[in-house]
């Protein structure tokens, strides 16, 4: 007899690895802006692409995100509910707003009484209100509203991205009933035409280049594809499986390390070597992860994986640490090429932040709501594309 209510997955030590990279990428990205990492002496001794990364890779961390989030979304409508078509929506609807909408909804606040003291840091642009950045989020339409109005204040700019995923998974529930064809049609044309969308927006503002929907829809329809070929796919052999996730890593390097030449070439269409590549690490990791041979996770990548674990903690919170931060380092008047020297301790607090906002609020507040959410009543073992 099937459960009523199956367990849900337990972490994955590689999943969270590659989560925990994207969010140190978003971190040091944004400190970037402000103290170059180039610039101070890590840029002279690191290779250009890798210093590159870590100093504007911010935007094909996000990418990252968005298929691991895809993944990671269709995995769990797998394990809950057993296929695709026996979705209950209201129910998969419930848990992501109970996921999402206590943290974001308190840090909305925040920001707005933060916005009356008239620092700079937290003040909008005159076209620009909190209510209007309130109602643009909760609607789904923030990047948009930057588009039109510039940019925003810094805790509130990393909030573009949860307006394209919230947007998704909105019709997620509506692509699962579907028919199966036409579902695989739909997400297969997502993930070729999100690149073509960041070329065909080229002469668009800057904004809307960085924060359409389409390229970002792609790179979730990716993560959704590979949590399909989970269930779809033999698995490969633990060695078979440790092959494909270094394919898959030098893949999504081709984009990650790229400083101009690939891009010269290829174009726009670059992009799809990281979703790509992201995608098969996700499925090598729940491979290598429910198979019995499975290593231990890699010594030394503990904080890495913390990260990852708290990832969408850090991603909401981490400019309450970096602007001050970056404050605090122009104080000093200290020549940039000591700069190297804020990182450590910012990504330190801005895991240790996370972490708390994790345990004390955000976790608690969604398994209080999330409680509320109907169980489902049947759980099939055959999924259905």
């Amino acid at each position: 007899m099937m459960p009523s209510s199956p367990a849900l997955p337990q972490r994955n030590a590689g999943i969270d690895l590659l989560r925990g990279l994207s969010i140190v990428i978003v971190v040091c990205h944004h400190l970037s802006l402000r103290i170059p990492l180039a610039h101070t002496v890590i840029g002279h001794i690191l290779p250009h692409p890798l210093v590159a990364m870590f100093a504007w890779g911010g935007g094909d961390a996000v990418t990252m995100f968005f298929v691991i989030s895809g993944f990671l979304i269709t995995r769990r409508t797998f394990t809950k509910y057993g296929d695709f078509r026996t979705i209950d929506a209201a129910g998969f609807l419930l848990h992501r707003a109970a996921r999402i909408l206590p943290l974001l909804c308190a840090l909305m606040l925040v920001l707005g009484v933060l916005s009356l003291t008239g620092l700079k840091d937290f003040s909008f642009r005159p076209a620009q209100s909190w209510s209007a950045a309130v109602f643009a989020v909760l609607t789904c339409h923030f990047n948009w509203y930057e588009a039109q109005t510039g940019w925003p204040p810094p805790g509130w700019d990393v909030l573009w991205s949860l307006s394209i995923e919230e947007a998704f998974y909105l019709a997620f529930p509506i692509l699962c009933l579907i028919g199966a064809g036409p579902r695989l049609f739909l997400l297969a044309a997502l993930v070729i035409l999100g690149p073509i969308d960041h070329g065909l927006l080229h002469a668009s503002s800057e904004i809307w280049q960085e924060k359409a929907y389409l390229p970002g829809f792609g790179a979730i329809a990716t993560g959704v594809l590979a949590a399909w070929l989970t269930q779809r796919l033999e698995q490969p052999d633990l060695r078979t499986a440790t092959c494909l996730i270094g394919l898959g890593i030098a893949s999504a390097c081709v984009e990650l390390l790229d400083t101009g030449p690939v891009f010269r070439h290829v174009g726009e269409s670059e992009s799809l070597f990281l979703t790509l590549g992201t995608a098969m690490m996700l499925l090598c990791f729940h491979w290598r992860e429910t198979s019995r041979a499975a290593s231990a996770p890699a010594r030394g990548t503990g904080w890495i994986r913390h990260c990852g674990q708290h990832g969408y903690e850090i991603y909401l919170t981490h400019m309450f640490i970096v602007m001050p931060a970056v404050h605090l380092w122009r104080l000093t008047g200290l020549p940039t090429t000591v700069g190297i020297v804020m990182y450590p301790p910012v990504l330190m607090i801005c895991a240790c932040l996370g972490a708390q906002v994790a345990r004390y609020a955000s976790r608690p507040w969604a398994a209080r709501l999330d409680a509320l959410a109907p169980q489902p009543t049947r759980w099939r073992q055959k999924p259905n594309m």
